[in-house]
């Protein structure tokens, strides 16, 4: 018989699906995983979300459709706070609302996630109730002999800190990010269902950070909530990985579009 730690293991495996049928991979270029990028509807409005550095050349940036190698171009209008220099900026967010003509297109292969998908107002717990899921550059290339690309997505399940100085030490506000652990040596590998060595984490960039709640167990229901974006895998700090909360996301949306979607008690965007 299962144990509750067991079944809980069981539920943030079977939310996997739910949260790359959200997630793409943003590629270049270059035969590499240029960053990833999460998609989020809001009444009619549809948005791709990433981190701000993985977008300043996204002129050149496109989204891979289907298994047939099909790729689009994401179009839109861009939002961001503000742009400074990289290294200070502890938002790092972009905000691409979708035009038109590009959603029919993306919604053959992705899905939305709603509003009430999004975890405003989240408060974390120091538990690994977390995961986090993009595509990592480490595991893309082009097939030996072949012309074709293959990348895998790579998922960690995560703990974040929960005390203020691990954020003041780094200069990061609890309010706008997120700091969460990663422990490479400890990384389940879903085919082999076993633990082992992780990837470099370049190219997740603007992955989410999904809660999957434990009170799932007893609902039977799969829904994680995203409850951030992460933008930062420190040099000096390889065992974490820092990540922006989704209420500086949906504060930029009420911003510039004047959405009626509620606003966040945690933090405000002037």
């Amino acid at each position: 018989m299962e144990t509750l730690a067991e079944k809980y293991r069981s539920l943030q495996l079977s939310s996997l699906n739910s949260m790359k049928s959200y997630t793409c991979m943003l590629l270049t270029n270059t035969p590499k995983v240029h960053g990833t990028g999460v998609f989020i509807q809001i009444q009619n409005h549809y948005f791709l979300i990433s981190a701000a550095h993985v977008f300043d050349n996204y002129e050149e940036l496109f989204i891979p459709l289907s298994q047939n190698y099909e790729i689009i171009k994401a179009g839109g209008e861009i939002f961001h706070i503000n742009k400074v220099i990289r290294e200070k900026d502890g938002v790092d967010i972009t905000v691409m609302k979708l035009d038109d003509q590009c959603v029919p297109h993306l919604l053959r292969t992705y899905n939305f996630l709603q509003a009430d998908d999004l975890a405003i107002n989240h408060i974390f717990q120091s538990e690994e109730y977390y995961t986090f899921l993009g595509y990592p550059t480490t595991k893309s290339k082009i097939l030996y002999k072949s012309d074709i690309f293959d990348s895998t997505s790579f998922f960690h399940f995560t703990t974040p800190k929960s005390k203020d100085d691990d954020y003041s030490k780094i200069n990061r506000n609890p309010a706008v990010n997120v700091i969460t652990s990663y422990n490479r040596k400890l990384s389940f590998n879903h085919k082999k269902m076993m633990f082992g060595t992780g990837p470099d984490l370049h190219g997740i960039s603007g992955c989410g950070l999904w809660f999957t709640d434990p009170l799932d167990i007893f609902t039977g229901i799969v829904k994680p909530k995203l409850t951030a974006i992460m933008t930062d895998w420190p040099i000096k700090n390889r065992g974490i990985i820092i990540g922006t909360r989704i209420d500086i996301i949906t504060g930029i949306i009420r911003k510039y579009l004047n959405v009626d979607f509620p606003e966040s008690r945690i933090v405000r965007i002037n």
